[in-house]
């Protein structure tokens, strides 16, 4: 379902090189996410698993893809608004739709809110997936994935952040090869940075100190600001608000992007 040692590509347009983590599970979901998915999946003896996505995530494809692939059954549970047409399936959810995943959709709502609501409808027999795929198993992954990485030479990794699983794998990994450098987080949507700290620091079990968090006060459903378009695939909730904010800001010392997808 995911493969090791996407590429390391350098984009001269842009003057950054870029780790290509959107090519890690042909096929799709193309993000970074899944790693750890499968590993947590195969690791559950429930025949069905249950998930929560939210109006863009791509985490319910991904547990759908696991769940093909392991034979096992997948609920996934998704926001409706009360403006929305009560058919509409977003194409992120057709995907696990294809894959045999049966759909379920929830009136609007705080994701906490909505995930007891699923996990309370879910069949006795089922396991529900941690809100926001917050896995340790996505942690480690995506560190052993940075340690086989060859990093070009760069001052900076430049990573977008929902929940930090992601960006707590890859400091991980980083940590472990000694790299010195810092990791420039760039927040997806507002919220505490002291909040986002906390929980970097313990998926990935260490300081963070060398991480600097940009905040541009994004609410979860805004894409991102106009800006430049890179040719490689760049989600407009996550990344390329990322990249975005990286050219706008004028930064010149040499970065990796980790492109999540």
């Amino acid at each position: 379902m995911v493969i090791e040692g996407t590429p390391v590509e350098f984009d001269p347009d842009l003057g950054l090189w870029v780790k290509r983590e959107d090519q890690c599970c042909p096929g799709g979901p193309n993000f970074s996410k899944t790693r750890g998915v499968y590993a947590h999946v195969a690791a559950r003896e429930e025949p069905l698993i249950g998930v929560l996505d939210t109006s863009h995530s791509q985490g319910g494809w991904a547990v759908a893809r696991a769940c093909n692939e392991l034979g096992k059954g997948c609920a996934l549970y998704y926001p409706l608004r009360k403006a929305d047409n009560p058919n509409l399936v977003r194409p992120q959810q057709q995907a696990a739709l294809d894959l045999g995943a049966d759909l379920i959709s929830l009136q609007a709502g705080r994701s906490a809110v909505l995930y007891h609501r699923a996990k309370a409808m879910l069949s006795p027999s089922g396991y529900m997936m941690p809100n926001a795929l917050k896995l340790n198993e996505s942690v480690i992954e995506t560190a052993a994935e940075v340690e086989r990485t060859e990093m070009p030479p760069v001052d900076v990794v430049l990573i977008s952040a929902s929940s930090g699983t992601i960006t707590s794998g890859v400091l991980l990994g980083l940590r472990r090869k000694g790299w010195q450098g810092k990791i420039t987080v760039h927040m997806g949507y507002s919220r505490p940075e002291k909040a986002v700290r906390r929980y970097i620091e313990k998926m990935a079990g260490g300081s963070v100190a060398n991480v600097e968090v940009i905040d541009e006060g994004y609410s979860y459903a805004d894409s991102a600001k106009p800006g430049v378009d890179p040719e490689f695939p760049c989600n407009e909730f996550y990344d390329l608000k990322a990249l975005r904010w990286w050219v706008a800001s004028g930064r010149n010392e040499p970065t990796l992007f980790w492109n999540i997808g």
